[in-house]
């Protein structure tokens, strides 16, 4: 990513803060809690060490076109809100699998006539939200806010968490176990059209990232998802009149860990992804690693030798395509 995030530019009050644990762990969060749990996350004085309790105006989790279902349906969601649970997997030094259940909101709170929510977070949320100086990710809510889709939403948090890498990988069974999808659209075809089509186009069409993604498969057996994650400046430029987004001065930390085949795959379609076979991608990476060996006979570095098999990746798909 050449630009700064947006979020990076915003005021505290409009940047949502979470743990990456918070992220991964799985949940039964309907589309509207989601968007009521991030725009408080988003309220948080993150400095502090306790919970105060916080309110929200109720319009601005809702449009216009569905505002009177969120207004009529207000008594069952804050209900919801207060049994609700999160699950973080985590695993010991021995690989040994723990599991943490944290109930998310101690009370929740709404005066008919007054449009807005009030909640507080419980005290076991303290390590996920507060003070967090590492392994956290950071996003905008007035984007969050543009999603319709609860699967949407949570994709968009897991590719934020990893947008700096440009990519991120995880099985099909870790995928539906995030998402809360063990039990629905049990055929991946299913799967893939319903849930990882629909965010990807609406991701596209409203988010400041997107992505492209690769099947993984063993014999015909889909086993993996690798998600290639792109900065959307069609978005971002819609943003720009109410937020600055300035280019970096850029530094070492810029270097980039190169790897011929993933940048590769980074700048293909999703139409040109899914009709490369695996097969195929080895040998357009065979052929190019080979010809920038015989262009510099051994004497260039590692890392211009990548470039130039990405170089040459990128010719012979050219001359194929």
């Amino acid at each position: 990513m050449n630009q700064m995030k947006l979020e990076f530019l915003a005021e505290e009050q409009e940047v949502v803060k979470k743990a990456n644990q918070l992220i991964r762990a799985r949940h039964e969060f309907t589309m509207y809690e989601q968007r009521i749990f991030a725009a408080m996350v988003a309220k948080l004085d993150r400095g502090t060490d306790t919970f105060p309790v916080q309110e929200i105006p109720i319009k601005r989790i809702c449009d216009r076109s569905n505002s009177s279902d969120l207004y009529r349906r207000i008594d069952e969601i804050t209900t919801r809100l207060v049994d609700q649970k999160i699950v973080i997997r985590t695993t010991d030094e021995e690989g040994k699998e723990e599991f943490k259940k944290v109930n998310v909101f101690g009370m929740c709170q709404y005066k008919e006539g007054e449009g807005t929510l009030k909640a507080q977070f419980t005290e076991a949320m303290r390590p996920f939200l507060l003070n967090l100086s590492e392994r956290f990710t950071l996003y905008l809510i007035t984007i969050f806010l543009r999603l319709r889709s609860k699967y949407s939403t949570q994709l968009y948090e897991i590719l934020k968490m990893r947008e700096d890498l440009r990519e991120t990988e995880m099985s099909v069974e870790k995928f539906r176990r995030i998402l809360g999808l063990e039990d629905k659209y049990r055929d991946f075809y299913g799967l893939k059209q319903r849930v990882i089509e629909q965010a990807r186009e609406e991701l596209k069409e409203k988010a400041d990232i997107y992505f492209t993604y690769k099947v993984r498969r063993e014999g015909r057996k889909p086993v993996g998802i690798i998600f290639f994650i792109h900065r959307n400046d069609q978005v971002v430029d819609e943003l720009e009149d109410s937020l600055p987004v300035p280019e970096p001065s850029g530094g070492a930390d810029d270097k980039p860990n190169l790897n011929p085949k993933k940048m590769f795959m980074q700048d293909l379609s999703q139409e040109e992804l899914s009709d490369l076979s695996g097969k195929q991608l080895d040998e357009i990476y065979q052929e190019a690693r080979n010809r920038a060996k015989r262009a510099n006979q051994g004497r260039s570095s590692k890392m211009l030798l990548k470039q130039q098999t990405h170089a040459y990746m990128e010719k012979i798909w050219g001359h194929e395509g």
